[in-house]
């Protein structure tokens, strides 16, 4: 095995843990927002200091060998390195936003004489819908990327399109299936 190829598979596992990160995130938030008491919140904010251990050290070996493959190719001087690094750097300044406010959330929960208003209000923050969103399509955007190795303006349209997908995506609407409607769906 040549020195490429394990760094390439180390920067794929680290893309891997990164993605199952975010998933798992994203997860939590969306429980966060459906929670109706500070006892139903509590248990979600728990994996907050992990997640954010596990992503912040993703990130740090996506970049470290990211850039090791880029020099590996000579491709510094082209349009797409940049705009990958770039995506990165977006994808760490949600990331410490979600994350401070995380811990804010997690503060909250931790305190006896929490106020439940400021707690709820913090838990459906909009903010915290669209950066996992944005996040995830900006994984997106960075694997379209760094596989199509695009020119200048495309690398540019693929940026700009994950962040206007992420925005947009935040916004679909998730539906729950009651009884009535599942039992209407499966008269017909």
């Amino acid at each position: 095995m040549t020195m490429y190829v394990a760094v390439l598979f180390v920067h794929a596992v680290a893309v891997l843990v990164l993605t199952a990160g975010l998933s798992i995130e994203a997860w939590m938030l969306f429980q966060l927002r459906r929670a109706t008491s500070p006892s139903e919140i509590r248990p979600w904010t728990g994996p907050v200091p992990g997640l954010a251990m596990a992503s912040m050290a993703s990130l740090v070996i996506v970049f470290a060998t990211g850039a090791y493959l880029t020099e590996s190719l000579l491709a510094w001087d082209f349009a797409w390195p940049r705009f990958a690094v770039l995506e990165i750097i977006l994808f760490v300044l949600f990331g410490a936003l979600t994350g401070s406010r995380l811990r804010a959330v997690r503060r909250l929960c931790a305190a006896a004489e929490s106020n439940g208003s400021e707690l709820f209000r913090r838990v459906q923050s909009p903010f915290l819908k669209v950066s996992p969103s944005i996040r995830i399509w900006i994984v997106v955007g960075t694997t379209l990327i760094t596989a199509a190795k695009p020119v200048l303006g495309e690398s540019l349209g693929i940026v700009v399109t994950s962040l206007v997908l992420g925005v947009a995506s935040a916004f679909v609407p998730f539906r729950r299936r009651t009884m009535s409607s599942t039992a209407r769906s499966n008269s017909l």
